[in-house]
């Protein structure tokens, strides 16, 4: 569903950069919080960080993004999730100019001093099948014959090889994954889900004989492994565990949202949330997560959330980081975009809905409880 929006996402951005915006602010009134927020630890393990997703399509939209990012963290994350050159990566050819233009902003825009967690993928938006085509712009339809390939078609591995040769060169990464979310094609593609596997094992391989000190990984989604979503929790384990020897650590997507639990509620957080990552005995990074700080209603049912709920999983979620020794965790949106909503049509403003309050800011500046917890273990020093 996430994946859904996020392309829809893109093309509304592209739109309203060109036209302008209509300002709108949440209703509640901004009391900024008060608490006195204390960490019983001495130090933080692990990294702090978000993606570069803008609260509204303006230049003043983008330089709010990058104020919160340089302030609130000491990690990026590059969540490259639009397609791939597949020709020109095969050829070793100069990549699209839509593409390169992009890779430049993108990596001028970033801290000196961070921390630089890149994600790519093969897999589509759907996760379902190979990654569309990022020429002129990105989510662009797969070119004859790359729209009939399975993932483990050697062209497609060698291409993949090649372009995250080029990724890894362009933007020399702290981290680096080659897949995003993919256990969700094990759910609802099992035939990717194999050549996916080939593939990845394919790149790991090539990547790790040249970049021996990188750590090199895909992402999963926590729900699907753990039973919920569709996933089957023993399945997810056991295909996993297969790609466990072509995996430098476990990335997580994390969300606790409440259609994610039998009960249909989020709240209280179970507390062994994370335990079916665990279990695999890899380090552990969160490459995204979010929970909403207001109720909202969406496809006709009624999710109910607080800024009192988001603060106690920004707790909860580094507390976890902390006694687990998490490598980093990735808050995927800084500042909720509100603003970039109201201009999105009735079906697409749905959708966006359910994220659009994850931030830890308000579009109108306001800071939540929340920013108070993940400011609290910011401000603690980073040792390993």
């Amino acid at each position: 569903m996430k994946r859904i929006f996020l392309s829809l996402i893109i093309l509304a951005l592209v739109t309203l950069a060109c036209r302008g915006t209509t300002t709108i602010s949440p209703t509640p009134a901004c009391i900024p919080s008060t608490a006195s927020v204390e960490v019983n630890a001495p130090s933080r393990p692990f990294h702090l960080g978000f993606t570069r997703w803008p609260p509204e399509a303006t230049l003043d939209g983008i330089s709010r993004m990058n104020n919160f990012l340089s302030t609130h963290g000491d990690m990026t994350a590059l969540h490259f999730d639009g397609g791939v050159p597949w020709p020109e990566a095969l050829t070793h050819g100069p990549l699209p100019d839509g593409l390169m233009n992009s890779w430049r902003s993108t990596r001028d825009a970033i801290p000196a001093e961070h921390t630089l967690l890149v994600s790519i993928t093969p897999l589509d938006m759907t996760r379902t099948k190979l990654a569309s085509y990022w020429g002129s712009s990105d989510n662009r339809p797969l070119p004859k014959p790359w729209d009939t390939y399975p993932l483990d078609h050697p062209d497609v591995e060698n291409a993949y090889l090649n372009y995250a040769r080029q990724v890894v060169e362009f933007f020399q990464p702290d981290y680096f994954a080659i897949g995003i979310e993919v256990n969700v094609a094990q759910v609802n593609a099992p035939e990717t889900w194999a050549a996916y596997k080939n593939l990845h094992k394919f790149v790991y391989e090539g990547l790790k004989a040249e970049y021996p000190d990188l750590p090199i990984f895909a992402t999963f989604t926590i729900s699907h492994m753990s039973g919920l979503d569709g996933g089957n929790r023993a399945k997810q384990k056991e295909e996993i565990e297969t790609l466990l020897p072509y995996l430098d650590m476990i990335g997580l997507s994390s969300y606790p949202y409440g259609w994610m639990y039998p009960s249909g509620k989020a709240d209280p957080i179970p507390e062994d949330f994370f335990a079916p990552a665990l279990a695999f005995g890899k380090p552990i990074g969160v490459t995204e997560s979010g929970a909403p700080s207001y109720s909202f209603s969406a496809y006709g049912k009624d999710y109910k959330f607080s800024e009192d709920y988001q603060a106690r999983w920004v707790d909860f979620l580094l507390q976890q980081a902390g006694e687990n020794q998490f490598e980093f965790v990735v808050a995927f949106t800084g500042i909720d975009y509100d603003k970039l909503i109201a201009d999105m049509p009735a079906d697409v403003r749905e959708l966006a809905t359910v994220w659009v309050y994850t931030g830890l800011q308000r579009s109108d500046g306001c800071n939540k409880l929340g920013l108070s917890y993940w400011d609290a273990y910011l401000n603690l020093p980073y040792k390993r």
